[in-house]
């Protein structure tokens, strides 16, 4: 009997060893979890240094509007393009040129997929879904040459500049 109980150890251990490495939970999580896609267009207005979002086209093609636009202001409309599933993304225009202390209606419109039109060193970050358009009116305070990118296809080669003169 001793024999046969010598030779059942090893099993046993063996068995809670699988046991305990084998599991029907679910892998436990990386810590990296991928943000949920934006929801339809809304209304909202939101303010973050001189940017405000004025508007925003909705899926049925009504424009909701909100307070904040410019009323004497530039008015601006930039495509923000994916060309038709070529892999070219651009803006157009990529270039863009204002005053200092001008106050700008944007339109941003997006082709077909989601979009950004952000500018870091003036804290404007705009994101547009696809087949969507934005209005955001933005004062530009500050002279300077700035970097303007799409960031999700900035690698893609979708930047730009805007040139704020005195």
């Amino acid at each position: 009997m001793k024999r046969t109980a010598l030779l059942l150890i090893p099993g046993l251990l063996l068995a809670l060893l699988l046991a305990a490495c084998g599991s029907d939970d679910p892998a436990p999580p990386t810590g990296v979890d991928s943000p949920a896609p934006p929801e339809a267009a809304s209304a909202v207005v939101i303010k973050a240094a001189s940017q405000t979002i004025v508007g925003t086209e909705t899926e049925s093609g009504a424009e909701t509007a909100a307070q904040g636009a410019c009323e004497d202001g530039t008015s601006r409309t930039v495509a923000l393009q994916d060309t038709a599933g070529s892999g070219e993304y651009l803006f157009d225009p990529s270039e863009l040129s204002f005053k200092k202390g001008e106050c700008v209606n944007f339109t941003f419109i997006s082709e077909t997929e989601f979009h950004t039109f952000t500018v870091g060193a003036l804290d404007l970050d705009v994101s547009v879904d696809g087949g969507a358009t934005e209005n955001v009116a933005f004062t530009f305070d500050v002279a300077g040459e700035y970097e303007l990118v799409c960031v999700p296809h900035e690698l893609l080669g979708m930047v730009g500049t805007i040139t704020v003169s005195e």
